[in-house]
């Protein structure tokens, strides 16, 4: 290479720049001056081939194409902290935290691709301020309310208006608080699932959206939601009732024979409940009192997590009565 100039000092700091920019191979296709996008794209790419779970991409696929594309444009080379949290204060102003902290998860991946292809120096997105999380309180139905609830759902089996509907709201409700499992990996469950004899079922995928409706993963929401559990004599007597009548694999199907969407189970669950003293549970809240029954130890087990201080801080209610400590205090009034 050669660089020339009007003096020997200039042509030799002509010639430095240009080395200096020729120190990056070639065969990199991502440079600081690439924009956002772009490397958002290679960074969906490896996403890819990771084989994530199929909810948990397209969540970060959707981020990408709702908060990372807007600002696309933008040159690495001008990616700033500043810059990456106002989009993020942004986001959650508008979308709420827990959409900005996705946001923040997307953009720590994409920017180490970054760091990787060396276009970036470090990683800023680890100096961005996440939202604070609104603390919810865990509320779960108590056993009595539990017994209501149960009434609620046969009511409303009992009521459906349409001969081909499906009625097995009750039968549903009774498999999530049977087993404290997830709605989805409740809909998942093929006659296979269910061993009668060891009274168990195992529980190793869950329905999602896929691109072509609604499918099975064959793999849970995580390696500890991959579990076989005992079932209680209410859980398992609703299975032999089923599995008398059944017709098809699926242990809950639509009346097409194919898995039940989760939104339309929600959708019957808060018909079902409203304008009684149940009207705030959910299909979540089956996973709650299991969880809160069998107190954080037991209940990581049963609900399928990696620690028990998941379960303890979302799933097991807190109760403000304490011990009775009155008697030893009384000896400060003496």
């Amino acid at each position: 290479m050669q660089r020339s100039g009007k003096t020997l000092a200039d042509a030799e700091r002509r010639l430095l720049e240009v080395l200096r920019d020729r120190l990056t191979p070639t065969y990199e296709v991502i440079t600081r001056d690439s924009r956002l996008d772009e490397l958002a794209d290679k960074w969906l790419e490896d996403l890819a081939r990771e084989q994530k779970a199929i909810a948990t991409e397209r969540k970060y696929r959707t981020a990408v194409d709702r908060f990372v594309r807007p600002i696309g444009q933008v040159r690495l080379a001008e990616l700033t902290v500043p810059r990456v949290q106002r989009l993020v204060n942004r986001v959650a102003d508008d979308n709420g935290p827990s959409q900005a902290r996705i946001l923040l998860v997307v953009l720590s991946g994409i920017v180490s691709l970054g760091v990787r292809y060396g276009a970036i120096p470090t990683n800023l997105v680890a100096s961005v301020k996440a939202p604070a999380a609104a603390k919810a309180t865990v509320r779960a139905p108590t056993p009595l309310e539990v017994q209501e609830l149960r009434a609620a759902l046969a009511r409303h089996d009992r009521r459906e208006a349409r001969s081909d509907s499906v009625r097995d709201l009750a039968d549903v409700g009774d498999m999530l608080l049977g087993t404290g499992a997830r709605i989805g990996e409740v809909l998942a469950l093929r006659w296979a699932d269910i061993d009668f004899p060891e009274r168990a079922v195992s529980i190793t995928a869950t329905v999602v959206r896929g691109d072509d409706g609604l499918m099975r993963q064959e793999t849970p929401k995580s390696a500890s939601s991959n579990r076989r559990l005992k079932l209680p004599d209410f859980t398992l007597h609703m299975l032999e009732r089923r599995h008398q009548t059944a017709e098809h694999e699926w242990v809950f199907p639509s009346s097409e024979g194919t898995p039940q969407w989760p939104e339309n189970i929600r959708r019957r669950w808060a018909e079902a409940v409203a304008g009684t003293g149940v009207g705030w549970t959910t299909t979540k809240s089956c996973r709650k009192a299991v969880g809160t029954l069998l107190g954080a130890a037991g209940g990581k087990d049963q609900l399928g997590h990696h620690d028990e201080s998941v379960t303890r801080k979302h799933y097991v209610q807190q109760s403000i009565d304490r011990p009775d400590q009155s008697d030893t205090i009384q000896q400060l009034g003496r």
